[in-house]
């Protein structure tokens, strides 16, 4: 099995590192609030914060994805696992680190993604899209903080 594709996507939001973390991570649920990507979302386990923290979302292209917190030190980083997806995904992990820098925050995701065979072989041509995506979630999570906080 080949290893998975690697993306890294950064952006500095200019807000404080406790606003950003409880956004992504404490409200983990949440998503769709403000991805655009992400249609709705919802908490689907028992547990709301940490590991086995698990969501459900459905994309804005009639999709869904189910996630599943497995890496949490508070305020500095956190990974999730996709568990079920309508996609052709046989495996995708994503890891968001925070950084303070002042008064902003530094938001760092490394997204780890392989398609299920026999479309494996489409794993590299997805990366641009794959990129964009993920871009689009920082800027939407940029529009919703300036918007709805202070």
């Amino acid at each position: 099995m080949k290893d998975p594709i690697y993306i890294k996507v950064e952006k500095t939001i200019n807000q404080p590192i406790t606003t950003v973390w409880k956004t992504i991570a404490v409200s983990f649920g949440s998503v769709a609030n403000y991805n655009p990507e992400i249609k709705t979302s919802n908490f689907d386990s028992e547990i709301k914060e940490g590991i086995g923290t698990k969501r459900h979302c459905n994309t804005k292209d009639g999709g869904f994805l189910k996630e599943e917190i497995i890496e949490w030190n508070s305020n500095k980083d956190f990974k999730l696992k996709l568990t079920e997806s309508s996609f052709p995904m046989a495996m995708v992990e994503s890891k968001f680190s925070f950084r303070e820098n002042g008064d902003s925050t530094k938001i760092t995701q490394e997204f780890w993604y392989r398609m299920k065979s026999p479309m494996g072989f489409l794993s590299g041509l997805m990366k641009g899209k794959m990129k964009k995506t993920l871009e689009s979630g920082l800027n939407g999570l940029e529009e919703y903080l300036t918007t709805n906080v202070n």
